[in-house]
């Protein structure tokens, strides 16, 4: 009498659809339940929730109802003429406290800014040249600034 035996079977065949089918309740399950319920947040029941009173729900604080401020957008780049470009980064050294006693003059042609002049340290080549690329419709710096350390 020879018995025939059975290939052994994988093991995770027999397990596989035991832990879609546990996954599938576990997601349903916690889909069901609202974390904004009264019953969730509580642990109580239907009845709980009839015997407490009414609470009116607090007005937002005046801050948040307040509208924004409106604040002006800045054109698109292509719409920004040569001479707002050379203002902008004329405005910027002149604000920036690094480049005291530096003497830069800026040319603006077809978005190419070029910076001529004399400085008196090596940061503020680089602090101009930043305030250059900084701005809106810049394509290129172009830097012929001298050092002069007087």
């Amino acid at each position: 009498m020879q018995q025939s035996k059975d290939p052994p079977r994988n093991s995770s065949f027999r397990i596989l659809p035991l832990a879609v089918v546990s996954f599938a309740a576990a997601t349903l399950a916690i889909a069901c339940e609202r974390a904004d319920s009264p019953l969730s947040a509580r642990g109580g029941d239907a009845a709980d929730v009839a015997r407490q009173p009414a609470v009116a729900a607090a007005p937002p604080p005046a801050a948040a109802t307040a509208p924004p401020t409106p604040v002006a957008p800045m054109p698109p780049p292509d719409t920004l003429t040569e001479t707002m470009i050379t203002g902008r980064i004329r405005t910027a050294l002149l604000s920036d406290p690094g480049m005291n006693g530096a003497d830069v003059s800026v040319q603006t042609n077809k978005g190419v800014v070029t910076l001529v002049g004399t400085v008196k340290s090596h940061e503020q080549t680089g602090i101009a040249s930043a305030h250059a690329q900084r701005q809106d419709g810049v394509v290129r710096v172009d830097s012929d600034l001298t050092f002069n350390a007087r």
